[in-house]
């Protein structure tokens, strides 16, 4: 009788893929509220739009390949993506953007190998690199608070003055004019901490803290740190539900430390940055614990997760200091889907038996 081999990875779990798929959306909570505290309701308006974006592409590839759209749609790892996506690019992108980047994560990284669980590198990460190829100058400012405009009183990023604000960046064509969206400006074009410190950034937290300064304040500037420490809970909430394996985020986590602490000179021309910037001042909590695990485009052996948060982690702090791109983390998780199949080939565990048979074999050899 012939027997049907499954193609891996393979989850074996007591919930519903849907449901894995939407604790993973639950566990980016605490990163999406401190984000939208900081940068306003740019953020939420970007998940809008992506899901909507990605849901509208997943339906469409669906007719296209002749399977039904509605039972595919409610395993929600379409939402997964469009949420993981829409984190990575800067707050209230305009809609052009996000439909574009969100576009190609679907239906070329994801529907053109296969669907879910054929496609051989991250959806989001595919979709970000290639938006910040094509639109560089879009994909690396973020609209971070004016210091003139919040004095504690006169403005709140949940204020309507905030929603108007990020409408009408993601809608350009509702600007007649730079009038009319002076009013409603609430922040400033700047680049991550990475290039605003050159990678040299001290603790914002910290010196809030000797500051007497309100750590949530959003003048503090203490977001990128805040952002970084909720995306840690919702990666140790994943931990305790068992959704994901501690493997891979601590071997990112730990080359990231080890390297950046080994390498950082204070009193050297070569300004490395320090250990605790490199984790909570970019995208690395994001990518450890979210975006690097994803099952499908991951190494699936234990040896092999290691060594490919190995080689994420490396690549995180190499791309950062010596490459041309300071936030590294899409790139150095697509280098490692690209890795994982060779990973998961030389790290698989041997089969039980195979060396006592093995050595059946040579006794049994002498024998004759």
């Amino acid at each position: 009788m012939a027997m049907r081999y499954l193609a891996g990875p393979q989850q074996h779990a007591s919930i519903a893929t849907n449901q894995i798929m939407l604790q993973v959306v639950y566990a980016c909570a605490p990163g999406v509220a401190i984000a939208t505290w900081y940068f306003g309701f740019g953020i939420l308006l970007n998940i809008l739009l992506a899901s909507l974006f990605a849901v509208a592409f997943e339906a469409l590839a669906l007719h296209l390949r002749g399977l039904s759209p509605a039972p595919q749609l409610q395993d929600n790892s379409v939402l997964v993506t469009a949420v993981l996506f829409a984190l990575t690019i800067p707050p209230g992108s305009p809609w052009w953007l996000v439909g574009s980047g969100i576009g190609f994560a679907v239906l070329i990284a994801k529907h053109a190998f296969g669907g879910l669980g054929q496609n051989p590198f991250n959806p989001a990460m595919c979709g970000y690199l290639v938006l910040l190829l094509a639109f560089p100058l879009d994909m690396t400012t973020w609209h971070v608070p004016n210091a003139q405009l919040l004095d504690g009183q006169s403005f709140t990023p949940f204020s309507w003055n905030g929603l108007r604000q990020s409408l009408l960046a993601s809608f350009p064509f509702l600007i007649g004019s730079e009038s009319t969206l002076a009013p409603y400006i609430d922040g400033l074009a700047l680049a991550t901490p990475l290039i605003e410190f050159k990678m040299a950034g001290t603790s914002a937290i910290f010196t809030a803290l000797d500051t007497n300064a309100a750590v949530l304040g959003r003048a503090a500037g203490t977001g990128w740190e805040l952002m970084n420490i909720g995306y840690l809970m919702g990666g140790l909430y994943l931990l305790y539900r068992r959704i994901i394996s501690w493997h891979i985020p601590v071997s990112i986590i730990v080359t990231v430390s080890a390297i950046s602490a080994l390498l950082y000179a204070p009193h050297s021309f070569a300004i490395y940055g320090t250990p605790y910037l490199h984790l909570l001042g970019s995208a690395t909590m994001l990518g450890a614990f979210f975006i690097a695990t994803d099952p499908v485009s991951a190494a699936t052996t234990t040896r092999g997760k290691l060594v490919y948060g190995l080689l994420i982690g490396c690549s995180i702090y190499s791309i950062r200091v010596w490459g041309s791109y300071l936030d590294s983390v899409a790139i150095a998780v697509l280098f490692g889907n690209f890795c994982a199949p060779l990973l998961d080939h030389l790290c698989r565990p041997r089969i039980y038996g195979h060396r006592k048979s093995r050595r059946l074999s040579a006794m049994q050899e002498q024998d004759r």
